[in-house]
C-alpha cells in the first residue's frame, strides 16, 4: 500500500500523460501510480476540485536577501548592489541569514516552490542549507564567490583560495544531504566578481562532482557594455574563454546580449533563466524569451531576491513571462502552457534533474502542488485550460498542499514543516539587529 494517495484532482502533468483527472499515488518519495483509481493509501487526501501540478522550479533566488525587503526599491542594480544590498548583505551574522533564508523558503513552500538554485553571499553559507534542510524544500544552494574587483559595484569579498576552501567544506557537509535533496551549486557572482582562475576551478570541480554552475548575466545595459569594452570581452566571450559556457551553466537574466552572444548561446547551449519582475523593477529590461526558446535554449523562471522583486512569487513570474511579450511578439507568444513548462521542467533540466522532477510522471520524485480553483478570482473552468488559469489566474494563497520528495510540507495552505509565526518573528527581530551592524535607517 503506498504512502500516500491524492485522490481525484485534475492533473496537469507536463508530461506525457498531458491533463487528465484522477488520482497520484506516492511511496518511498516517488511517484508510484498515476490513474483512475491507484488503490487505498496509508494516507489520502481528498484533492477533487483543485488542480494538482508539478512543484514550481525557480532557478535564480537569492536567500540571503529576503531579509531585506523593502529595504533597497525604485533603484537600478548598480545603485542597489553598491548603496544597499551589498552592505547588508556585509552585515549578516549567521543568525541573520538564517533567519533570511526561512523566510524565503516559508514564502517559497506556501507558494507552491518546491526547488530552487539559491545564491548566497559570502559568509554563513551552512545557515542556509541549514534552513533549507529543516523546513523540507529541495535545494541547490551556493555561496557567492567574489574574488575580484567588478568595476562598477565596488564589491570584492575573499582571496580566491580562502574562498575555495569554503566552497570545499561547504560540498563536504551539505552535498547529498537529507536523501539528495539538498545540493551544492557553484555560484561565481558575475562573469567579473570571479577571477578566470576561480571560474576555471569551478568548472573543473562541476564536471567532476556533477555540479550546477550559477551566476548572473548581462542584466544591465551599461554594465554590460561597460564590462563588454574591457579585454575579456563581454560576458558570455569571457565565459567561453574560460570554458564556462557549457549545459550545466544556469545565466540569470540574459537580458542584453548582443550578436556574437547569441551565436555563443546557440552554439553552447546554457541554461537562461528569466526573472521578469525583477529586470522590470531594477529598470533592466526585458529578456527575449521567444527568440531563445525558437533558439532551442533551455529557459526556466526565477523570481530573483526579495531586495528586488519584492515577492517569492511562481505565480507572479509565471503571468509576467506569459503577458510582458506578447506587445512586441504578438498574442501567441507565450502561451500559458509554455510558461507553466518554463516553471516546471524548464527548471528541472536548468538544474540537471529532469529525470527526477518537474513533471507527474511514475517514477519521479514526488515534488506536487496542489491549487484551489473555486474561489472567484478564478472560476468560471467549464472549457477553460487549466494551465490557462494557473498562469493567468491563481494566486500564492490558492495553494492548498505542497509535497515535496513524498512529505508534505504545506497543507491546508499553512507550512507544516516550520512554525511560519515564529519565522517571521526571528526574521523581524534580526532585520532590527541587522540594520544597526550596517549602519543603515
Amino acid at each position: 500500500m503506498p504512502e500516500l494517495v491524492l485522490r481525484g484532482g485534475t492533473l496537469v502533468t507536463v508530461g506525457p500523460l498531458g491533463t487528465l483527472t484522477g488520482d497520484i499515488a506516492v511511496d518511498g518519495g516517488r511517484i508510484v501510480a498515476i490513474g483512475p483509481d491507484v488503490g487505498a493509501g496509508d494516507q489520502e487526501l481528498d484533492v477533487r476540485g483543485c488542480v494538482v501540478t508539478p512543484g514550481f522550479v525557480q532557478a535564480h533566488v537569492h536567500l540571503c536577501q529576503t531579509l531585506f525587503r523593502g529595504l533597497a526599491d525604485d533603484m537600478d542594480v548598480i545603485d542597489w548592489l553598491r548603496e544597499r544590498v551589498w552592505p547588508l548583505e556585509q552585515a549578516h551574522d549567521e543568525a541573520s541569514l538564517g533567519a533570511s533564508a526561512a523566510l524565503g523558503i516559508a514564502e517559497l513552500l506556501t507558494g507552491g516552490t518546491t526547488t530552487v538554485l539559491s545564491m548566497e553571499t559570502v559568509r554563513h553559507t551552512d545557515a542556509s542549507f541549514a534552513a533549507a534542510e529543516r523546513l523540507g524544500i529541495r535545494a541547490f544552494i551556493g555561496k557567492a564567490l567574489m574574488d575580484r574587483w567588478e568595476p562598477g559595484t565596488e564589491m570584492v569579498g575573499e582571496e580566491t583560495d580562502d574562498a575555495w576552501a569554503d566552497v570545499i567544506a561547504l560540498l563536504g557537509r551539505w552535498h547529498g544531504a537529507a536523501g539528495g535533496r539538498i545540493r551544492v551549486a557553484l555560484s561565481p557572482r558575475g562573469p567579473r566578481n570571479a577571477t578566470p582562475e576561480m571560474w576555471r576551478r569551478c568548472v573543473g570541480l562541476a564536471e567532476d562532482a556533477d555540479l550546477v554552475l550559477h551566476t548572473h548575466v548581462n542584466e544591465n545595459q551599461g554594465q554590460a557594455d561597460r564590462l563588454g569594452a574591457t579585454a575579456e570581452g563581454r560576458d558570455l566571450v569571457a565565459l567561453e574563454s574560460w570554458g564556462a559556457l557549457n549545459r550545466r551553466l544556469v545565466m540569470a537574466h540574459s537580458v542584453w546580449l548582443d550578436d556574437e552572444e547569441r551565436a555563443l548561446l546557440r552554439r553552447h547551449r546554457p541554461n537562461v533563466c528569466h526573472c521578469p519582475s525583477a529586470n522590470l523593477k531594477l529598470a533592466s529590461g526585458i529578456a527575449p524569451i521567444p527568440e531563445y526558446l525558437a533558439d532551442g535554449i533551455n529557459v526556466a523562471l526565477g523570481a530573483d531576491g526579495a531586495a528586488c522583486n519584492n515577492r517569492l512569487d511562481a505565480f507572479t513570474e509565471m503571468r509576467l513571462a506569459a503577458l510582458i511579450h506578447k506587445p512586441r511578439c504578438g498574442p501567441r507568444a507565450m502561451p500559458a502552457a509554455t510558461v507553466l513548462e518554463l516553471a516546471t521542467m524548464g527548471g528541472a533540466r536548468a538544474l540537471g534533474v529532469g529525470d527526477q522532477i518537474g513533471s507527474i510522471e511514475v517514477g519521479k520524485r514526488a515534488d506536487l502542488t496542489v491549487v484551489r480553483v473555486d474561489r472567484a478570482h478564478v472560476a468560471p473552468l467549464a472549457g477553460s485550460d487549466p494551465a490557462d488559469q494557473l498562469v493567468y489566474a491563481c494566486l500564492p494563497s490558492d495553494v492548498t498542499t505542497v509535497v515535496v520528495d513524498g512529505a508534505i510540507v504545506v497543507r491546508d495552505g499553512e507550512l507544516r514543516s516550520g512554525d511560519e509565526a515564529a519565522i517571521t518573528r526571528d526574521a523581524e527581530a534580526q532585520r532590527v539587529a541587522l540594520l544597526s551592524r550596517a549602519g543603515l535607517p
